[in-house]
């Protein structure tokens, strides 16, 4: 009997050795600034050219606790401001402070889709600025290390219904120093399709759909944390509806800039 309980505490022992090491959370600060132009041809609905343009910043806190198989990520508005011409009110922008998502980053590096917790109007109007701004981020990848991955992501509030399929290539570039801390430089390329529905003034919905590429540069250190970088995105779509007899054609220019903070 006095073998056996050896045995089973040896093999319980064993178990416990063999357990994955949890790490304490690691918690960081970014600054998020984003810029959208977009132009619309409207002269067949009678009502010209039309440009909206303007631009978002945004500070963001990301938690990430050790789990099975990645990482629990965090993610909470601490605030966002948009400029004097954007079209979204600053009130909510305001109440978009706080806003919770969760996320799940896999031991491979890739970012799941982000879910809102505490769902509300301004957490759902606020969450496509955040889409973009965490890409994949791989521990241990050597320059010139190659990969590409394509994504379907799909937005849907009521009448307001986007998906939106993204063919990403990656590529690991030099060495660098950036800052204080040793990193990867990795460049992106990416072409998307873009399909749905969303509402207008009339209350009608309009069908939206057309292609778009981009490219961007971020930096990643050899465990893998996320150092910031730039992407740049170009979209030519249509827009059609009872507005209009025949579509009209809209292009869209984002940039994403993502700073860490110290």
């Amino acid at each position: 009997m006095r073998a056996r309980r050896l045995a089973a505490l040896t093999t319980f022992a064993t178990l416990l050795g063999a357990a994955p090491a949890w790490r304490a959370p690691v918690t960081s600060r970014f600054r998020v600034d984003q810029t959208l132009t977009q132009d619309i041809d409207a002269t067949a609905a009678g009502k010209g050219r039309q440009r909206v343009s303007f631009s978002t910043t945004s500070f963001l806190t990301v938690t990430l606790n050790d789990t099975s198989g990645g990482k629990a990520v965090r993610i909470v508005v601490d605030s966002m401001r948009g400029d004097s011409a954007s079209p979204i009110p600053s009130s909510v922008f305001d109440s978009a402070r706080g806003a919770e998502f969760h996320s799940f980053l896999s031991a491979a590096g890739k970012l799941s889709t982000l879910e809102a917790v505490n769902v509300s109007p301004a957490a759902a109007r606020v969450q496509g600025f955040l889409t973009d701004f965490f890409p994949w981020v791989k521990a241990g990848a050597k320059p010139g290390e190659q990969w590409a991955d394509t994504t379907t992501q799909a937005t849907t509030n009521g009448v307001d219904s986007v998906v939106v399929r993204r063919v990403t290539s990656y590529k690991v570039g030099a060495r660098e120093t950036r800052g204080t801390r040793k990193a990867l430089r990795v460049t992106s390329e990416y072409t998307s399709t873009i399909r749905g529905t969303q509402p207008t003034d009339s209350g009608q919905p309009a069908r939206i759909e057309g292609n778009g590429k981009g490219s961007g540069t971020y930096f990643v250190s050899p465990d893998g944390a996320y150092l910031g970088g730039d992407w740049q995105l170009e979209s030519a779509l249509t827009i059609a509806g009872a507005f209009a007899e025949h579509p009209l054609p809209i292009t869209i220019s984002q940039t994403t800039k993502v700073t860490p903070i110290p």
